[in-house]
């Protein structure tokens, strides 16, 4: 087995499954083995810092465009992106506001899979759009406008799952 070179530590996002000779696996996406991780896990992930250029990736599969996207996390996009061209990950602080809005792609994933009718899908695009409308259920706020917090990021995702089930249909 390869040895790491510890000037290169493990990737802190998670990266998709890859089938291996022995026992060929379908490719996950990123954002479900993020929604799929441990908690655990994903705390090691916020303490380690996401790369920068990880979060502006994230806001470019979106397609909310990297401004909306930092803005709704409350991040300076000048910080994202000077980090991002240096190299550097993001504070804790930040990472955990990524992460969460990455989970949150995995979930509506998760969601979408376990209807049954998963092709053709697009939960990046679909979460990108319902993010940047006005929802009744938070009295005609964007769930954009709640990413900021974890209070607002959890209630946000409290708000998806209940979608599966109808309540808020």
């Amino acid at each position: 087995m390869p040895r790491r070179n510890p000037a290169h530590p493990k990737p802190s996002t998670p990266q998709p499954n890859r089938p291996t000779a022995k026992t060929p696996k379908p490719t996950q996406s990123p954002y479900l083995t993020l929604f799929r991780a441990t908690p655990l896990e994903r705390i090691a992930m916020i303490r380690q810092g996401v790369p920068a250029q990880d979060a502006k990736q994230l806001f470019a599969t979106l397609d909310i465009g990297q401004g909306t996207g930092l803005a709704a996390l409350n991040l300076s996009p000048a910080t994202v992106n000077k980090k991002a061209k240096q190299g550097a990950s993001l504070s804790p602080e930040e990472s955990e506001r990524v992460i969460g809005c990455a989970r949150l792609v995995g979930q509506l994933e998760a969601m979408i899979q376990e209807s049954g009718n998963s092709k053709n899908f697009d939960a990046a695009a679909w979460i990108a759009r319902w993010l940047t409308e006005p929802l009744p259920a938070f009295a005609g706020t964007r769930p954009a406008d709640l990413m900021d917090t974890m209070e607002g990021q959890a209630l946000v995702s409290s708000t998806l799952a209940k979608l599966q089930s109808g309540a808020y249909a």
